[in-house]
């Protein structure tokens, strides 16, 4: 059965026929609007088709036999390489369903889980060759790399959806607050239930909630502005100026 499959994979027709099955599966991934589309892949892909090209054509100009069977086991590489690349996609459209799951209804630690559980096996699976010439312990660095890959796709997803707004509010601070006060085990009921009843009363009042809105907006975008409106404005002029 071994002697089959290595001859079978020894006939450049059968890894050419393989190519155009990857081709058309990659081109067809590309297309998916859960899947983040990147002009590098696009790119990889067509140089490594370039390669393979240039072992079809060194395998189909005559040269001798030894060499014909070195490009197509040329090919057979790239082919695992595309192989590699298409394990790794199909472990990335879990995760990005979890995270789209997840970014709907982001109070729900069962979709947090999920998303970590499907990126981990991503991301472990995507940086596994960077972890080995990594330098370090192979399973701290997809670890460490996990983490914050993971954490940025949630905020990226949170911010594409306009959830920032949500959290980053009066109503999102008040949310905190009370979260907090609940927890705490050290407080007295009657000051917990003041406390509770002064920040419903705070949230109350549209001027307030528009204004720590504002804060909160330039805290995180122009946070220089906070106490000088016009800091921006003062230091576009003097880039502008003439020397």
């Amino acid at each position: 059965m071994w002697n089959f499959l290595i001859d079978t994979m020894s006939i450049a027709y059968v890894q050419l026929a393989i190519l155009i099955l990857f081709i058309w599966y990659f081109l067809v991934h590309r297309k998916d609007p859960r899947m983040p589309v990147s002009r590098v892949g696009l790119i990889r892909l067509v140089i490594m088709v370039v390669i393979f090209t240039y072992f079809l054509l060194s395998w189909a100009s005559g040269i001798r036999p030894a060499l014909a069977q070195a490009a197509v086991f040329g090919m057979f590489v790239i082919n695992l390489i595309f192989l590699f690349s298409l394990v790794r996609s199909r472990l990335e459209r879990p995760y990005r369903d979890a995270l789209n799951i997840y970014c709907q209804d982001p109070q729900n630690r069962e979709h947090l889980d999920d998303v970590w559980s499907s990126g981990k096996r991503f991301y472990y699976l995507r940086h596994f060759f960077n972890s080995i010439m990594s330098g370090e312990s192979p399973t701290q660095f997809l670890h460490e790399v996990t983490i914050g890959r993971i954490r940025d796709d949630v905020q990226a997803c949170l911010r594409q959806r306009g959830l920032t707004q949500q959290f980053i509010s009066l109503k999102g601070m008040i949310a905190f607050l009370e979260s907090r006060l609940g927890e705490e085990a050290l407080l007295p009921p009657e000051f917990k239930e003041v406390v509770k009843k002064d920040l419903q009363d705070f949230q109350k009042h549209p001027w307030v909630e528009e204004q720590i809105n504002e804060y909160l907006r330039m805290a995180l975008e122009t946070p220089e502005d906070i106490h000088n409106p016009d800091w921006s404005r003062l230091l576009s002029e003097k880039a502008n100026a003439p020397k």
